[in-house]
């Protein structure tokens, strides 16, 4: 290999937002990354059968289940590795390999014969690999998806399936396009080499969100080593460096990519077995007792490190048409069923803005955005090599081009094809494009998961919403609440009735975790300090599970909320909602745009109340309460409800429990002081006034992002959307509540109509948390105190009931109005 030939010198553009992107997936990884030694790394990356159980479960090694999958780490010694029973085939194949000199053929080279370097020794031991047309090609072009509002990326090396080398590749291809199986990265950097390979990573995620890990291959040129860089939801665990000029680095490297050779199913290789590979059925025999379809995405969270929340629209098949092959299910009464995820940032915010307008038949204003470094705009354009890049990429593609072994053809799979006949669809917040179509793949297995004590039942026809997220623990005596949040607050007014949750699993009784992919918790010596990241030990690794729950009903984004009445209701009976899970003690802790939603027609819920009395003050409120709601006529039909419960806390058991100190939200819509304490490594208690700023910030989104505004002149608009996505919330927050002008001209309809509504809440808020933390400093730990706090709703709900008479003033004169007016 020479570093004497010139890498590409051709200009990238976007350089600000490609290294947006890189330092985002550099603060995801943080200090979650860890190095294994090749042996290791093989069994890992196998095939693999979980070992029979020979003994009865001990209390040191009990089964996997809802309450106890954040403390049972999977370890490899529980499972049976394909690659393990190859031994003597991969030694015969390291041989030969070895034998042929590589280093005299790890150069270009267009010699098609070059694949039988590899498959000599392999032979017949894995006649039923899915990836057995695997091959390798110096690429260095654009992928013709770019993903999550970013442009397409540009990987040095592509791992795709089929004959002859293909003219483009995608991270999900279009009908007969082709599919990048594993990218490749040349750097002389390791952190730089990483940082874009999660790139990467952070495609092929989101082209599949549901697969347990991502592979791609870092070549460093300078060191000339090759590290297998497998990306997973707790982080990355990297094979120990290669040295591919040394016999022992040739045999790793033999070794490494024959285990990928024994993948025979999806689930080999990452992706869940009760869900088809192009995610359009899922099985949950607990509520169907045949494959589901999935009828639409509603929403995804872009990352590589993290929950990842997934949420899924399903669609319950009829007896008579189980599969709905040939029929497309119309959309029910809420047709805006697609909510743009934050998470997706302010590219994602424009591409919803645009589709609206176009729809409309006009010109989206949005086109004016400028991109400002401030944002959290991000595109995947990548940058200029360093030297020699160009020159590893091809070498290194010519040394992996050919591996694959003699195998039999009965058995094949198409990775680069989809369903015939479903285009690969994006989330639009117009309509609904049925994805109701039968998988022409393998068949997809039971979702292993205890019986659910109570299942709300579904009946054929109906529309149900599966939340998928990978979950942590966070701490060794912490177990996740959502399950027990949902199944208490579900169907009360504001929260969405819970029908189950399960834990995944692949067949055989494999959990989806990311658990064997991590050292043990006292194990420190397999981490890779890649960034330099000062991380506490208690706070690694970071074993996390995939957890689903099934809920009733979608709703759509508040962005789209017909007018600004619609908007308000729907925002005080989310309150409500928020509120009936702190009466069954849950805060939520992460209320943002993704999880408050709304639908057009009402939908059919308990009752709202109030359980507790409390002290006469309390008494006091609570009548307050109740007389607001009874002026609105709020019943048992309700616009607005707050979902989702990943970072919620269940407070009779919050306060005994160990903490990690992460901050939970999302930051966009995150109080300041949240904010403020994370810049700082400060603890804070989290407590519900921070809840209520964000459900303020929620409401401030949903009215500058609505595709009601449309002003004559855009500028002002776009550059506050820019402010309000980014870095610069607070400038935005001060524009909104401050003094400057703000016309119908300079913002349009909706934010100009909302704005008095919006100062009058912030000014009560910062009233609110000043008397609250002057009056009461134990706040978080007194119940009859957050019905004092739960006074902003009633400033909610009295501005809805003054919009009705044309009023600009508050004009109830409550007692809990006459507390945050002092």
């Amino acid at each position: 290999m020479s570093d004497s030939q010139s890498p590409s010198s051709g200009p990238r553009s976007d350089s600000v937002s490609q290294e947006h992107l890189k330092d985002r997936v550099r603060r995801q990884l943080g200090g979650q990354t860890w190095e294994f030694p090749a042996k290791r790394l093989s069994q890992l990356l196998s095939a693999k059968t979980r070992k029979l159980a020979t003994t009865t479960p001990t209390a040191n090694d009990p089964p996997i289940t809802l309450e106890n999958h954040h403390i049972v780490i999977d370890t490899i010694e529980k499972y049976n590795c394909y690659i393990d029973t190859l031994a003597d085939a991969v030694a015969k194949a390291q041989k030969i390999f070895i034998e042929r000199q590589p280093s005299q053929f790890l150069w270009t080279t267009h010699d098609d014969d070059e694949r039988s370097h590899y498959t000599a020794g392999l032979g017949s031991e894995v006649q039923q690999a899915i990836y057995k047309e695997l091959k390798f090609y110096a690429w260095d072009k654009p992928m013709q998806d770019g993903v999550d509002g970013g442009h397409p990326l540009k990987p040095d090396l592509a791992g795709v399936l089929g004959e002859g080398e293909p003219d483009s590749l995608s991270w999900r291809p279009l009908l007969e396009g082709r599919g990048i199986e594993i990218p490749g990265e040349v750097k002389g950097i390791w952190p730089e080499l990483v940082a874009q390979a999660a790139t990467y990573a952070r495609s092929s995620f989101s082209a599949y969100p549901l697969r347990q890990f991502a592979l791609v291959l870092g070549y460093n040129h300078e060191e000339r080593v090759m590290r297998f860089l497998v990306f997973h939801r707790g982080g990355l665990t990297a094979s120990k460096p290669l040295k591919l000029e040394s016999k022992q680095g040739q045999e790793d490297l033999i070794l490494l990519l024959s285990s990928i050779l024994t993948w025979k199913s999806l689930a080999d290789a990452g992706f869940p077995a009760w869900c088809n590979k192009k995610e359009t059925q899922v099985h949950l025999p607990a509520i169907y007792p045949t494959p589901v379809n999935i009828h639409n995405d509603l929403h995804h969270s872009a990352c590589v490190r993290g929950r990842a929340a997934h949420v899924y629209y399903l669609h319950i098949p009829h007896p008579a048409d189980p599969t709905s092959v040939a029929n497309a299910v119309g959309a029910p009464l809420d047709e805006y069923i697609a909510p743009v995820s934050h998470t997706q940032g302010i590219q994602q915010c424009k591409r919803f803005q645009e589709q609206v307008e176009r729809s409309q038949g006009g010109t989206p204003a949005s086109n004016a955005v400028p991109q400002q470094g401030g944002a959290t705009s991000v595109s995947g354009i990548r940058q200029g090599h360093e030297t020699g890049s160009v020159t590893g990429a091809q070498t290194l593609s010519s040394g992996l081009a050919s591996l694959q072994g003699h195998l039999s053809e009965s058995k094949t799979y198409d990775f680069g094809r989809t369903l015939a006949n479903v285009p690969y669809v994006e989330n639009t917040p117009a309509s609904i494009r049925s994805r109701d179509l039968a998988s022409t793949e393998s068949p997809l297995s039971t979702t292993r998961s205890p019986d659910p004590t109570s299942v709300n039942h579904l009946k054929p026809g109906d529309y149900a919403v599966l939340k998928l997220s990978w979950i942590p623990g966070r701490g060794l005596d912490h177990k996740p609440i959502e399950t027990e949040l949902l199944e208490k607050c579900g169907g009360m007014f504001g929260v969405p009735r819970h029908y189950y949750s399960f834990l995944a699993h692949h067949q055989d009784n494999c959990p989806t975790t990311n658990h064997l992919f991590l050292p043990s918790d006292t194990d420190q010596t397999a981490h890779w300090n890649l960034f330099g990241t000062n991380v506490s030990s208690d706070k690694i690794p970071e074993a996390r599970s995939l957890l689903g729950h099934v809920i009733s009903h979608a709703g759509h984004s508040l962005e789209s909320a017909p007018d600004f009445r619609s908007l308000l209701l729907a925002l005080v009976h989310a309150h409500l909602g928020y509120y009936n899970m702190c009466q069954k003690g849950f805060q939520h802790r992460d209320i943002s745009i993704g999880n408050v939603l709304m639908v057009d027609e009402p939908i059919e819920s308990a009752h709202f109340h109030i359980d507790t009395l409390g002290d006469a003050s309390d008494r006091d409120v609570r009548v307050n309460i109740l007389s607001l709601c009874k002026d609105l006529n709020i019943s048992n039909q309700c616009t607005g409800f707050v979902i989702d419960g990943d970072m919620a806390v269940n407070w009779k058991t919050y306060f005994e429990e160990s903490h990690t100190g992460d901050k939970s939200g999302t930051y966009q819509f995150m109080s300041h002081a949240l904010l403020r304490a994370q810049a700082r490594q400060r603890n804070y208690w989290h407590s519900p006034i921070d809840d209520y700023y964000s459900f303020y910030y929620v409401a401030q989104w949903a009215c500058i992002w609505s595709p009601l505004n449309k002003p004559q002149d855009s500028y002002d608009l776009d550059t506050l959307r820019t402010d309000i996505a980014g870095t610069s919330r607070a400038s935005a927050t001060l524009d909104v509540t401050g003094g400057i002008r703000m016309s119908l001209e300079m913002y349009g309809v909706l934010l100009t109509e909302a704005r008095p509504f919006l100062q009058d809440w912030y000014r009560a808020l910062v009233r609110l948390e000043m008397y609250i933390f002057v009056c009461s400093p134990q706040v978080s730990c007194s119940s009859s105190i957050l019905i004092r706090m739960y006074i902003d709703t009633q400033n909610v709900s009295a501005h809805i009931h003054v919009q009705r008479s044309s009023s600009v003033f508050i004009s109830s004169n409550s007692f809990a109005t006459q507390e945050i007016a002092r």
